[in-house]
């Protein structure tokens, strides 16, 4: 492997201007934390979400039916089918507003979950191998993704494998419409949901990006997508996009993680790797999946709005659903482009990077320039004594 052994000199010049660092996250709701003049029972976000945690379990395990609610899923289906010993996990379950309290929790569980995961175990982690500054902070939020999206994934394809809708499309409107889940089911979908509204938390609260827009967009386009497709019982097609979204991210997030050790050989060749996985799931399998959605509900079953009926995919909601999904393939095809410039890059030389990161490597140049020009200083003082 071929690691790039340059050092940054780490020893501050005397009179240099030091810049201040911009941690990458901060405390949930600090505005109104201030404004309530519980700054001090608060430091971070880590500490916050996990007291807000500790009072919704105690209240659940005390019997407060709104805590009861954020821990636990709601409506079970109770009906001739249902048996005594069945676990939640197995269970069947409807949907309704209570659903809505258990995404909260999760919500402030991946917040929590967040923080724990990026300062106990990835910040020493990098510092152990040597990672410092801006890069540090990059490495903890990949290490974090790669530990999300490697569960997600996981559990999604099981959940995927053992439906209907395994390698079929039509699965997705046949039997429409699908509003009885079982547990594990039910729990997969409201905890991305819940992730991904965090996510809109963490864009804003974290080291800004050069797509800093692009990201936000396609923030708010997958939770309306997530929520929508809940709500109108059209989990399966949801189910298989999260599949296909997720599997590229754990390709990116390998040799973004070795890049910031200095590995740029083997990255490059991991970079590869997510670039094709990339091509195939987000511009092949999911227009495959969006045209099941263009051509399959008119095939399948009768559009229309019956909500007393658990119908609810009427034309006008199809047409809803289909801009949303060309949305984010346009939001996909930008983040495209941008690859194909890292591509371009490597040809001529350059090793890969992530383009949509923050600026990350300006800052640090703009530092080393810094340095530079405070040597230069030095040495022309020392010349002027020396001629005196």
């Amino acid at each position: 492997m071929a690691k790039n052994t340059s050092a940054r000199p780490n020893k501050d010049l005397k009179g240099a201007t030091k810049r201040p660092q911009k941690k990458a996250t901060a405390p949930v709701f600090q505005g109104f934390v201030k404004t309530l003049g519980l700054s001090k029972y608060f430091t971070d976000d880590k500490d916050l979400s996990l007291k807000i945690m500790g009072v919704i379990l105690l209240g659940s395990a005390l019997g407060n039916s709104y805590c009861r609610n954020m821990t636990t899923l709601s409506y079970p289906v109770q009906d001739e089918l249902t048996r005594d010993d069945e676990g939640w996990l197995n269970a069947r379950y409807y949907k309704g507003r209570n659903d809505l309290a258990f995404v909260s929790f999760w919500i402030i569980f991946f917040i929590y979950f967040r923080a724990l995961v990026m300062k106990s175990y990835f910040n020493p982690m990098g510092k152990r191998l040597n990672i410092r500054g801006a890069k540090l902070e990059r490495f903890e939020e990949q290490g974090y993704i790669l530990v999300y999206y490697i569960v997600s994934w996981s559990i999604g394809m099981y959940l995927m494998y053992n439906s209907p809708h395994w390698m079929n499309t039509d699965h997705y409107w046949i039997g429409y419409p699908h509003h009885i889940l079982s547990g594990e089911f039910k729990a997969y979908y409201l905890i991305q949901f819940g992730f991904w509204l965090q996510q809109i938390y963490v864009v804003n609260n974290d080291m800004k990006r050069k797509d800093y827009y692009a990201m936000l967009a396609h923030h708010f386009i997958t939770c309306f997508l997530i929520g929508g497709s809940y709500a109108f019982h059209l989990t399966r097609i949801g189910n298989a996009i999260l599949v296909v979204m997720d599997v590229s991210d754990v390709f990116l997030a390998i040799p973004k993680m070795l890049k910031y050790q200095g590995y740029t050989a083997i990255c490059d060749y991991l970079f590869g790797l997510f670039v094709i996985s990339w091509a195939i799931t987000r511009h092949y399998l999911f227009p495959i999946i969006i045209m099941s959605l263009y051509h399959g509900p008119q095939t399948f079953l009768e559009m229309k709005w019956e909500p007393e009926n658990e119908e609810f995919l009427s034309l006008n909601i199809q047409r809803g659903f289909l801009a949303l999904l060309y949305g984010l393939e346009a939001v996909l095809c930008f983040w495209f482009l941008m690859i194909f410039k890292v591509i371009y890059k490597m040809f001529n030389g350059a090793a890969a990077d992530d383009n949509r990161s923050h600026d990350e490597e300006s800052e640090e140049e703009g530092v080393k320039g810094d340095d530079v020009q405070m040597e230069k200083l030095g040495v022309s003082a020392q010349k002027q004594k020396k001629r005196a």
